[in-house]
């Protein structure tokens, strides 16, 4: 490639790049002050960012950030898999989290089937319930057909999984201590219900040092799930390059096999305790980056666009994660 072809494809996507970079920051460092979920924030830097009606001037660099950027930073976080931490839990914790992974999805198939919503984006808000929030919704989304409509849906995914986490690290410590739950089922059930870390631990805070440290576990076990969940989704949602419906079966993608890698890694003392935090922190720009990216792209009137139908779902599936998590508490723990 030439200086020349370099410095136009620099002039490009450096614009998009520099602006996805900006949200990214202001995001964490707003996040941090407000005390609000960094993700909300970057959806609504990005919704700013959009009704500035410069897509077409930042789009090639936001792209990077929507697409491979966020595919990256999914797989960084196989690298944050504790394996010695995980083991803590034992048996059941596998048990348990993957009958919440596998029934969360499930449900939000049918319901959303239910609902007459399809059936991707069904399923990017059961990930986003089932699994780990904002960023299983991300990575929800990597799996589905490629669309403004499935990425509209993955932004307000995010906005309401964030609103519902927050409700729920309120509501839920009250209610087991009124369902009798000891402090390590406490910890179990935050950590298999809430849908995001930063509100998880929050709940767990709120009761006792031990309550959090239980949650985060909890929590940790429903992220391990997080690969094989993308290679199902993928499946249920098998199709051509041309978005048409195929049989047989497909190679997961290749963030999947890069979060599975890490995963090991890390569980092989692989990755020393300094890395594991780079990745961390670098997992975390990339997907707040790709939120605020997609945000920016839609701009604020395709996502102040209610979807009821969606947000039944987000209920739905929350209620049902929680009922299905206090009976799981209840049986393993």
């Amino acid at each position: 490639m030439t200086a020349a072809a370099l410095r136009l494809n620099a002039v490009r996507i450096g614009p998009g790049l520099l602006a996805g970079l900006l949200m990214a920051v202001l995001a964490k460092l707003l996040s941090q002050s407000l005390h609000a979920p960094a993700p909300l924030l970057a959806v609504a830097l990005g919704m700013m960012l959009g009704a500035l009606g410069l897509q077409g001037q930042l789009g090639a660099g936001l792209d990077l950030f929507a697409k491979p950027g966020l595919r990256l930073g999914v797989a960084m976080m196989g690298a944050q898999i504790s394996w010695t931490e995980f083991a803590a839990l034992g048996g059941p914790a596998v048990l348990a989290s993957g009958a919440v992974v596998l029934g969360g999805l499930g449900i939000g198939a049918l319901a959303g089937a239910a609902l007459g919503l399809p059936l991707a984006e069904a399923l990017i808000a059961a990930a986003a319930c089932s699994i780990c929030g904002a960023s299983a919704a991300l990575a929800a989304s990597q799996a589905a057909p490629s669309s403004p409509e499935n990425q509209r849906t993955t932004a307000l995914v995010i906005v309401g999984v964030n609103l519902l986490s927050t409700v729920a690290m309120l509501a839920y410590p009250p209610v087991a201590n009124a369902l009798g739950l000891t402090a390590h089922q406490a910890g179990v059930f935050f950590g298999l219900s809430i849908h995001d870390v930063a509100q998880v631990a929050g709940a767990g805070a709120s009761v006792s040092p031990e309550v959090a440290g239980t949650a985060a576990l909890a929590k940790l076990s429903r992220i391990l799930w997080l690969g094989p969940a993308v290679v199902l989704i993928g499946l249920m949602l098998t199709r051509t390059s041309e978005g048409g419906r195929v049989s047989g079966l497909q190679a997961p993608p290749l963030f999947v096999w890069g979060f599975a890698a890490l995963a090991a890694a890390r569980g092989l003392n692989l990755i020393p305790p300094s890395l594991v935090s780079v990745l961390a922190a670098c997992s975390s720009f990339l997907l707040l980056a790709g939120v605020g990216a997609i945000s920016a792209k839609l701009g604020p009137k395709a996502l102040l666009e209610v979807k009821p139908r969606l947000a039944i779902l987000l209920v739905t599936l929350t209620v049902a994660v929680a009922i299905l998590a206090y009976a799981l508490t209840r049986i393993f723990f």
